[in-house]
């Protein structure tokens, strides 16, 4: 976790809980405006609270025991950039490794309104 929390550091952390435990998925308002966009690696986004939580339901069905490991840095215009890595075993054992960029916007409320993810790295085996 970074010293100072961004909403891009709460959803990191959040999402880390919500693999193993799916239902905080229900609580993604704490996290996404109304109507944000996430775009996770692919030209597809995917709009609306309702839709992102669809999204990550779907996305977390088949994930396995992970950690994550980040740094944020606030950006001159006030956006949010996260380099990341994310390791861990897949529900059949095999292990698994991403790393990327996360950028988001954040509105005065401080929740996201638009996240993109562009994965830089990948390992399964």
């Amino acid at each position: 976790m970074t010293a100072t929390e961004t909403a891009l550091d709460r959803y990191i952390t959040f999402m880390g809980r919500a693999a193993h435990d799916t239902a905080l998925l229900d609580d993604l308002s704490s996290i996404f405006a109304v109507d944000a966009t996430v775009a996770m690696g692919t030209p597809e986004v995917v709009a609306g609270l309702d839709a992102i939580t669809e999204f990550y339901r779907g996305f977390y069905a088949g994930a396995g025991d992970s950690k994550h490991f980040w740094t944020t840095t606030v950006l001159d215009d006030g956006t949010l950039k996260a380099h990341f890595i994310v390791a861990g075993r897949n529900p059949d054992g095999s292990l698994m490794a991403r790393s990327g960029i996360e950028h988001a916007t954040v509105n005065d409320d401080g929740l996201i309104t638009s996240l993109t993810v562009t994965f830089t790295g990948a390992l399964d085996n």
